[in-house]
């Protein structure tokens, strides 16, 4: 079942998305959660960008043939079935744990039955156990993802540890979840959750590390926490926050990435495929202790930006031979 799924959340309360979900969303999963994520696909499904994901998914034939006999089989249009994806994971590096509560018109027979169908077809199958009232579904062979239908509208998938505390959680028999971490909620309240995408996690200590012993990254070693968002409602409009341990750090990061942006747009390849004028869309500043990042292109400006890309990627590949005027 889980193997079922995941393909659908990499596609991406009662409400089913935006912060009301996000809210709840932060009471199924456990307090050991440093890092989370969601993607509000109800926001982002009537905008541009939306549509050229669509038109990108339609583009290629065999793809798309793929796609409308997934949906057939299985009664789930991903891109139009799913409200929203929220993940969290804990800060650890190594750590296997992890959870994903997806939220929309989800049906549990059908789903299972089509994932028990295309286990048979790939000689494997999915294993079912119960757990405080709840199905947990499972393949036969890793079992490295689970999942298990919380309600008709919410499902989580997650590692086993996970989703059992998931379960608990959502029973009210849970020893504590991601809303009871104060840190990781005060980052939460701070980012803008009613956003397309908008994701929030307190830096580990070896990532500053890592950052420490770079001599060009060295400005940021003192970072504690980050958290933005992005939206798409209105072209691309992206809004990034790091926290740092003093003011002088946050100066010192935001004048480090002054620089970097006013050296890019004297780059003479930037500048000759036209990309250099799009880097006045970034803005970077400091407040107080915070570096903070924000990127405002209109749809006009997100158009002529892909439009550039495939022209480049179209010569690039015109010149290894795969379009007109390559070699033969």
């Amino acid at each position: 079942m889980a193997a079922l799924l995941v393909p659908a959340l990499l596609t991406g309360c009662k409400k089913t998305s935006g912060t009301g979900a996000a809210k709840e969303d932060m009471t199924l999963v456990p307090r050991e959660a440093d890092i989370v994520v969601m993607a509000n696909l109800t926001r982002m499904r009537n905008t541009d960008m939306w549509r050229r994901l669509q038109d990108l998914r339609d583009g290629d034939a065999s793809s798309k043939k793929e796609y409308d006999h997934f949906v057939l089989r299985c009664h789930l249009d991903p891109m139009k079935d799913i409200d929203s994806v929220f993940m969290a994971f804990p800060q650890a590096g190594g750590a296997k744990e992890f959870a994903a509560i997806l939220r929309g018109k989800l049906d549990e027979d059908k789903l299972v039955a089509c994932a028990k169908e295309q286990a048979k077809k790939d000689g494997a199958e999915v294993q079912t156990s119960d757990y405080n009232g709840k199905k947990l579904y499972t393949d036969g062979k890793k079992q490295e993802a689970w999942a298990t239908f919380l309600d008709k509208s919410t499902v989580a998938v997650g590692s086993q540890s996970w989703v059992k505390k998931t379960i608990d959680l959502a029973a009210g028999k849970g020893q504590g979840s991601a809303k009871d971490n104060e840190t990781l909620m005060g980052l939460v309240k701070r980012a803008k959750t009613s956003e397309g995408v908008w994701g929030a996690g307190v830096v580990p200590q070896s990532m500053r590390d890592q950052l420490k012993a770079d001599p060009h990254l060295s400005p940021a070693a003192t970072m504690k926490d980050v958290f933005g968002s992005i939206d798409f409602a209105k072209g691309v409009a992206a809004d990034a926050n790091v926290d740092l341990a003093t003011e002088n750090d946050a100066k010192e990061v935001a004048a480090k990435a002054t620089a970097q942006i006013l050296e890019a747009k004297k780059n003479p390849q930037l500048m000759m495929m036209g990309f250099a004028s799009f880097l006045d869309a970034v803005k970077v500043e400091s407040k107080g202790a915070t570096f903070h990042l924000t990127l405002d292109l209109t749809q006009q400006q997100v158009d002529d930006l892909i439009n550039r890309i495939k022209g480049i990627l179209k010569s690039f590949g015109g010149a290894l031979g795969g379009g007109p005027g390559g070699p033969q």
